[in-house]
């Protein structure tokens, strides 16, 4: 019995180090969406005012609902960011056009996500202080995650800007809020795949596992 009871305490206990091993954190790089992901580029859209809601996953053959205070554009084509320099004619994206000093645009997910991050950048004014919070919502809508960002880019800079998002452990993110400011956004990235964890952390969790068993060893003796 003392057997049995050692290899699933091991087991729960190297449950734990994997689980703790791939912590939520925030992405900076489409690479750090883990494979197979899926990337909406917003092209299919000609410069359509909205608050939803849309389908916008239709394009990668996926349910992804947008909505948005009053109000967005779908498939914008240019936008001048004050000290940020300006998004231009090419590919298409996504620019708040809140009515409101503030509001919010989401994406609301089929299933959850583990990661989901995009393209973006914000109107910026030569004083500074603008930035938009990026949100992850759980199924009921509850706030997971809120991280607030300010992006800055060269004042002549053309189609610059900044990969942002947020990676958790388990796919329990099932909308992805982006609020406050003057902003745009492209190339919404997302997976349900679980993260990778980095090189580092596994060496830690490979220790970790060594000195569970030694300490369980020691005590079944």
């Amino acid at each position: 019995m003392a057997a049995i009871s050692s290899r699933v305490t091991t087991v729960a206990l190297a449950a734990l180090l994997l689980q703790n091993g791939a912590q939520a954190a925030l992405i900076s790089s489409p690479s750090d969406i883990p494979a197979p992901s899926h990337v909406i580029t917003f092209n299919a859209y000609n410069g359509v005012s909205t608050t939803g809601p849309v389908n916008v996953g239709a394009e990668v053959g996926d349910n992804v609902i947008f909505t948005s205070s009053p109000f967005a554009e779908l498939g914008a084509s240019n936008r001048v960011l004050g000290t940020n320099g300006q998004w231009g004619a090419g590919a298409r994206f996504v620019a708040s056009d809140f009515v409101t000093a503030s509001g919010e645009l989401g994406f609301s997910f089929g299933s959850g996500v583990s990661s989901v991050g995009a393209l973006f950048n914000q109107f910026q004014t030569a004083a500074g202080g603008n930035h938009i919070t990026l949100l992850a919502y759980d199924a009921e809508g509850n706030t997971l995650e809120s991280h607030v960002f300010s992006i800055d880019t060269s004042a002549t800079g053309w189609n610059e800007g900044q990969f942002l998002g947020i990676q958790r452990a388990t796919a329990d993110i099932h909308g992805f809020g982006i609020a406050d400011g003057t902003f745009v956004l492209d190339n919404l990235s997302y997976s349900t795949a679980p993260p990778v964890p980095e090189p580092g952390m596994l060496v830690l969790m490979v220790a970790g596992l060594g000195l569970v068993s030694v300490a369980l060893r020691k005590r079944n003796t």
